[in-house]
């Protein structure tokens, strides 16, 4: 063969293979179309939301199909206080057939996919304003690449919004959310770079700004065959400013990082952790200091969860008829509240607080607490002999350095009368110790910490009917005793009394 003829023959094939590909995925399109709605409907199904996805039409075509979908809140409070026309919401679809969709050849992305969906929100009356707000283009839209594997590639963008309204207003800038899935995998990625809004304050009536910068989104999860999905995730904004219109900061928080992990144990139940971290708080330009927050969960029961979230939905999202209907409706989710709340109980979970911490310049304070439960003994009799029996053990632990109240204090401008004492350093210094002796003092008097160093220091741990407070082991009563607390007698004969009556 020529090398003339090859030359044509070569890309008169990659256009004939094109062609042929488009015409197949053309004549695919409504099926697959069809297809992910109701997958999307089992999805939302599961949740329990009061929403549904309806395919309104298509128009195929050999290299591009167009499709218009609706979106309808199907019943719950959320309809009702909306209205009728609040009810849908409709978006139309421009699906390019693959195996090389025009949109992705022009950027420059070269692998072969069975289709790319681009999609936007329709104007309709009820979301005019967002159109307006958004200077007359689509607020919402996005894009999905198919791919022959099943994965999906999907883009999710907000237009630039403005609103203004008398003397508020409210700007948000362009954001984007990416979502690979394949199979059970997804990964995501978001950004929003800028939040500004201005608002009057009601008891004072003066205008108020607060500011967001840079918020960012990532996972890397799986949803497991109970729906859940399990891996790390995490969330960070560079900043969040409040203050008065054109006048000082009232407060910011700046280097906010969120993480969170959901995983299975060996025993196949649910293990929650979650960590924030707030890098700076400042109060009216003065730095606090920095803080921790660490949560977690072990030994949860999905199932249970699932059906607490269940009864949870039917009570928020249900469309009541009247009062008498609500109150039956309410009534019978908070005894299946109640039941699985204790089923929860069964395979012993752990709560913590594994740290709340707070950092100044020169001190810190710590507390941590771990609950460890248990199944109930129903038949204990009183209220607070059955929360007793579900309390397997408790450990918690606190740490306040008496130079961390100082900063506080000085932060606060605590101690200072008037004059030189609220600018001298050597006067607030003064105040401030003053000031932490002052509350140290209140604090040992109490009874619940006792000092070590410079720090005043508390640690109670339960377990068995014992209580180690302060290193010291004692009973409930003991404890009760010395730290000041009522016992529960009175409040189990009250409960008997109350028992008694109802009987």
């Amino acid at each position: 063969m020529k090398k003339t003829t090859l030359a044509i023959a070569v890309p008169l094939a990659v256009v004939g293979v094109a062609i042929a590909g488009a015409w197949y995925t053309g004549t695919r399109v409504e099926e697959e179309v069809t297809r992910d709605i109701g997958e999307i409907n089992a999805s939302i199904q599961q949740t329990g939301l009061p929403v549904s996805l309806t395919l309104l039409g298509i128009e195929r075509g050999v290299f591009s199909s167009t499709a218009r979908y609706q979106v309808s809140i199907t019943g719950g409070t959320i309809a009702e206080k909306a209205g009728d026309e609040a009810k849908t919401l409709v978006f139309s679809d421009h699906i390019e057939h693959g195996p090389f969709p025009l949109s992705r050849l022009t950027s420059g992305k070269l692998m072969p996919v069975m289709a790319q969906s681009n999609f936007a929100l329709e104007q309709t009356p009820i979301i005019a304003p967002l159109f307006e707000a958004a200077g007359g283009k689509a607020p919402f839209t996005g894009t999905v690449a198919i791919h022959y594997g099943q994965s999906r590639d999907t883009v999710l963008e907000t237009a630039a919004l403005q609103f203004t309204q008398s003397d508020s207003s409210l700007r948000v800038s362009p954001g984007k959310l990416s979502i690979f899935t394949s199979g059970s995998a997804m990964r995501s990625e978001g950004h929003l770079a800028e939040v500004d809004a201005t608002f009057i304050q009601a008891p004072t009536g003066l205008p108020v700004r607060f500011a967001l910068r840079d918020l960012r989104l990532d996972g890397d999860q799986k949803i497991d065959a109970d729906g859940f999905t399990t891996g790390p995730s995490s969330m960070s904004i560079e900043s969040v400013q409040g203050g008065v219109k054109d006048g000082a900061e009232i407060f910011a928080m700046r280097k906010i990082v969120g993480e969170s992990v959901l995983k299975r144990s060996e025993k196949g139940l649910l293990d929650q952790t979650a960590n924030y971290r707030i890098g700076t708080i400042a109060m009216k330009g003065k730095e606090l200091g920095s803080l921790k927050l660490g949560i977690s969960a072990h030994n949860l029961d999905g199932a249970v969860i699932k059906t607490l979230a269940d009864a949870y939905r039917k009570i928020t999202f249900a469309g009541f008829k009247d009062d008498d209907d609500a109150k039956a409706l309410i009534a019978e989710q908070i005894d299946v509240l109640q039941s699985q709340a204790l089923s929860l109980l069964d395979n012993s979970p752990t709560l913590a607080l594994d740290e709340l911490s707070l950092q100044t310049a020169h001190g810190s304070a710590r507390v941590s607490l771990t609950v460890d439960l248990c199944k109930p003994d129903l038949n204990a009799g009183a209220p607070a002999a059955i929360v007793q029996s579900a309390l397997a053990g408790l450990k918690a632990d606190v740490k306040v350095d008496k130079a961390l109240i100082g900063d506080l204090a000085a932060s606060a401008g605590m101690g200072g009368r008037h004059g030189s004492e609220k600018t001298d350093p050597a006067a607030l210094k003064q105040a401030s110790d003053a000031t932490a002796e002052m509350f140290s003092g209140m604090a040992l008097r109490s009874n619940w910490v006792r000092l070590e160093g410079d720090s005043l220091t508390s640690s109670l741990s339960y377990a068995n009917s014992q209580i180690t407070f302060n290193g010291q082991a004692m009973s409930i009563e003991q404890f009760a005793d010395t730290v000041g607390l009522p016992m529960g007698g009175a409040m189990d004969e009250e409960y008997e009394e109350e028992f008694e009556e109802e009987e």
